[in-house]
């Protein structure tokens, strides 16, 4: 068999190209002659992988044809066929004309509010649909968002999918103690490995609204010390980091909810709380108290700088370079210039 960057043909696909490397294999560009369409062909090399994960990736695969097959929607990558060939497992889907979000984040390229609404609306949209026929997605992430040349949003990689239909196969259902999905993004019954249901999806699309809001996680870290911070601690809230308003805050703090119950319960009614910001309304339903933001707030300024903080900030105070003065956020969050700092990067980021 040819080399895998070498591949003329797979299945009866025509190769015309390399698009991107994934997780465990290419993605190429390629031909349905039967159809004249053009569609991506994300593989997984199987040579080097036992047998039992070589299966594992085609059990994967398999699932999101599944999964997706249901699911025609304008804001969800349509998948339309699986295969196996020599040391490949492929599966084929939507070619579509556009980057990750993650690339957009990766190049620190900053959104406006109203283009963070809109893709924050477009995924939800794509979510409530998913949910609604017993798919939940699992892994949400920037990685994961297409946005094509148009700035629309679509979702894709529903390789790791959960379909919670009586009749789905329960050796590929979500067992308690079974953690699938992207850390940073999981909820805290995800990262904990019980059970879950699409209110998963609620709390890492609001991870991601996090990120699109102020360009920073709201949970870092790695390992023991990330999993803690997602099931007890709470971020500090967008509106201390960038300029925007409380209302913000709260729909991350309700999106965020440590309890699923105290989540929004659709993804629908979390885009009815974007809409009503749009409006310039307040996130809440008519007649719903906004709810306070959670007790563990972060811990009030200092009231005066050691001298190793005092250093940091006089080198990077006079900075046009927003990434300069976060370095300084990243050692003192709330340091005695910490307020000064927060100015100055929503200001550099206009």
């Amino acid at each position: 068999m040819a080399a895998v960057e070498e591949l003329k043909k797979l299945g009866r696909y025509e190769i015309k190209g390399v698009l991107g490397k994934g997780a465990m294999g290419l993605v190429y560009d390629a031909l349905d002659p039967t159809l004249g369409r053009r569609v991506a062909i994300k593989t997984i090399l199987t040579r080097n992988l036992d047998e039992a994960t070589a299966k594992h990736y085609e059990m994967r695969f398999r699932r999101e044809v599944k999964a997706v097959a249901r699911l025609n929607h304008p804001h969800i990558v349509q998948v339309y066929d699986f295969g196996t060939e020599g040391d490949l497992a492929y599966i084929v889907m939507e070619f579509i004309e556009g980057k990750e979000l993650k690339d957009a984040f990766d190049k620190k390229q900053p959104f406006q509010l109203k283009t963070v609404l809109e893709l924050m609306l477009q995924i939800l949209d794509a979510l409530d649909f998913a949910h609604q026929q017993q798919v939940i997605h699992r892994d949400i992430k920037p990685a994961n968002v297409m946005v094509d040349a148009k700035g629309q949003a679509k979702l894709a990689d529903f390789g790791v999918a959960r379909i919670t239909d009586p009749d789905a196969d329960t050796g590929e259902a979500t067992r308690a103690g079974a953690m699938v999905g992207t850390p940073s993004y999981m909820s805290p019954e995800q990262i904990q490995g019980q059970t879950i249901d699409p209110r998963t999806d609620i709390f890492s699309a609001g991870v991601l609204f996090y990120q699109l809001l102020t360009r920073n996680k709201p949970f870092e870290g790695t390992g023991f010390a990330l999993a803690k911070k997602i099931v007890t601690d709470d971020p500090v809230w967008p509106s201390q980091l960038v300029n925007i308003g409380p209302e913000f805050d709260r729909v991350c703090a309700r999106a965020l909810a440590k309890d699923a119950a105290q989540r929004y319960q659709k993804a629908s009614d979390f885009a009815a709380a974007l809409k009503r910001i749009m409006q310039g309304k307040p996130p809440e339903d008519p007649g719903e108290k906004a709810a306070p933001l959670p007790t563990g707030t972060p811990a009030p300024v200092a009231t005066r700088a050691s001298e190793a903080e005092t250093e940091l900030w006089e080198g990077v105070k006079d900075s046009t370079d927003a990434d300069e003065i976060g370095i300084y956020l990243d050692q003192f969050p709330r340091g005695f210039y910490s307020e000064q700092a927060r100015k100055k990067i929503a200001e550099l980021k206009k």
